[in-house]
């Protein structure tokens, strides 16, 4: 076990003319787990055949599309469709990286560059060549909310839907003005992308690519280089490789596809020779050895809104664990709670608790609070359900009267007064971590236990 120690307030406001006031320092403490202790499956279980085939159609669902039913297509992708760019362009609450808010002319611009009158103005098939991000927009410019809320400011970017790891394959419908931004259907949503990061592919690159052996990393750093390119790519846990059987001359060695672009932007496939026991193969079963080395990759890896910075948010984390396993779940975590047999959880905290620890199944079910998602993965020697997660934070509430009054007049980045008249704020995680259900639960009640907000579960194996 190691506690994670945070002093949230230790500090007066005598600057502001505010009556010093001996307290006692509030300390909130997250006790978090190791994975060792987690209840491992105790027997191999071989994933159907059915499933990882449901896998790669859906992961080159991409490719099928054909372009006389791509508007119908397109409505059945998640992500923001073209429209969004009208409301953005009439809202004047977002908040750029500078904390000021986006000018109506910076707003135009982007929506002059986007050219929807011309769409679709494209159509051809692409791959993504390198770790980039799907937008809402074509702009990297980030779409923050008021950063003196709790909760928002960095890293809530909301024009990032997410992250698109590289050898992934979407249908280019659409390019904007400058030709810098495309709008692509990947498998897991609909957006913009930069067309630095995509190649266009024919025929041809499809059939090469699809050898029927996939295969998907165990590990997130994992170097992808040829040796008659500089072009390369470190691969990531969730990627898709291609590769072909056992060389008889390297034993131990793989060759996996991964795909650049020449000079007019057209797909090349280029070859890496990586150690077998980097990847998982056709013939995947889910094991104890390979689950923990799978979870210790994942353990303290920075939260990533959205995938931003090529790191995972909550619902990223075990779609990509799942992904190695060849199960699909969707990219939205409201949409992943769908994906299986859903159960309602309600009643006190120790009812719930009683209800995960007699349905959930370690590593197979989801649990959901709003927003965040999490992993069962077994229970604490003293019987607590235990849980994997990408967290930012947890909500913290505040009753301090001084804090109050300067908070009116000097305001504190991420604490805001509620409509009940409550300091809000969070207590910052921004990892993966894994704690109890029960974490945030301390004696002075400042932050919230995430078991009270915690409202369905879902076994995603079972119909």
């Amino acid at each position: 076990m190691r506690p994670l120690l945070i002093l949230v307030v230790s500090c007066f406001f005598g600057c502001f003319g505010c009556k010093k006031v001996d307290k006692k320092p509030l300390t909130i403490q997250v006790q978090t787990y190791d994975y060792d202790l987690l209840d491992y499956p105790g027997k191999d279980i071989k994933i159907p055949d059915s499933l990882q085939n449901e896998f790669i159609k859906n992961f080159f669902a991409p490719w099928k599309i054909q372009p006389d039913n791509l508007l119908i297509t397109l409505a059945a992708f998640p992500g923001k469709a073209l429209p969004y760019l009208d409301t953005y362009l009439h809202d004047d609450a977002w908040y750029g990286e500078n904390k000021k808010q986006h000018k109506k002319h910076q707003r135009a611009a982007i929506v002059a560059n986007a050219d929807t009158d011309g769409f679709p103005n494209f159509q051809k098939k692409g791959i993504i060549i390198a770790h980039t991000n799907l937008r809402r927009l074509p702009t990297n410019k980030p779409g923050f909310d008021l950063y003196s809320k709790a909760g928002e400011g960095f890293p809530f970017d909301y024009f990032q839907e997410t992250a698109l790891w590289a050898n992934t394959p979407v249908f280019i419908a659409h390019t904007t003005k400058d030709k810098q931004w495309c709008y692509v259907i990947s498998p897991y949503y609909k957006g913009w992308v930069s067309m630095h990061d995509l190649a266009v592919v024919d025929q041809d690159f499809i059939e090469q690519w699809s050898t029927g052996n996939y295969s998907l990393p165990k590990l997130d750093d994992l170097s992808l280089r040829n040796d008659d390119s500089l072009f390369a790519v470190n691969a990531k846990m969730g990627m898709v490789l291609p590769y072909d059987e056992a060389s008889v001359e390297n034993p131990g060695k793989i060759a996996v596809y991964f795909a650049t672009a020449d000079e007019k932007q057209n797909g090349m496939i280029l070859k890496a020779e990586v150690d077998q026991n980097t990847l998982a193969l056709g013939d995947v079963t889910i094991r104890e050895d390979n689950l923990r080395e799978l979870v210790s990759n994942l353990i303290g890896r920075p939260y990533g809104w959205g995938g931003n910075l090529e790191n995972r948010d909550c619902s990223s984390m075990i779609r990509d664990l799942f992904s190695t396993y060849k199960i699909w779940l969707p990219r939205d975590s409201k949409d992943q709670i769908k994906h299986g047999h859903k159960y309602d959880l309600s009643g006190t905290s120790e009812e719930k608790i009683a209800f995960i620890k007699e349905k959930a199944i370690p590593f197979f079910t989801i649990l959901r609070k709003k927003g965040h998602n999490m992993l069962y993965v077994g229970n604490t020697p003293d019987g607590e359900p235990l849980i994997l997660h990408a967290i930012w934070g947890l909500k913290t509430t505040y009753s301090d009267m001084a804090l109050e009054d300067v908070v009116k007049t000097y305001p504190i980045e991420g604490i805001h007064k509620d409509e009940n008249g409550l300091l809000r704020g969070r207590h910052i995680i921004g990892e993966a971590v894994i704690t109890s259900v029960s974490a945030g639960g301390v004696e002075d009640e400042v932050t919230t236990p995430l078991i009270e907000e915690i409202y369905a579960m879902t076994n995603i194996l079972e119909d």
